[in-house]
């Protein structure tokens, strides 16, 4: 099988990837979050939001995985771009962090 096609699919994988934990762990916390009592329920509930933290850690690493592996066929046409695009996925990571730490500052 040729490396770009390899390349290909694991990056469609994680696209998936992110996609369908992004919706879980966004469900798993925000039936917790978007509840008017919210901070009444939080502590009870408190193992739903980690779980929901922790799956949704795994979006920042399906996109940090999604730019490395596509920085070798991105700098074939424009390495200043597809360094841009490792910094952006990189940046998106800690923008992701951010998200996730505010749930379990609550816990």
């Amino acid at each position: 099988m040729n490396s770009n096609r390899k390349t290909a699919i694991i990056v469609g994988v994680l696209f998936l990837t992110a996609t369908v934990t992004g919706m879980l762990g966004d469900s798993l916390i925000g039936s917790i979050l978007d509840a008017p009592d919210y901070l009444i329920n939080v502590y009870p509930d408190r193992t739903q939001v980690i779980i929901g933290v922790f799956i949704s850690f795994i979006i920042g690493l399906a996109v940090v995985g999604i730019a490395v592996l596509m920085f070798p066929i991105l700098k074939k046409h424009n390495e200043p771009i597809a360094l841009g695009y490792v910094g952006i996925r990189s940046a998106e990571f800690a923008l992701i962090l951010v998200w996730l730490i505010s749930p379990l500052l609550l816990t």
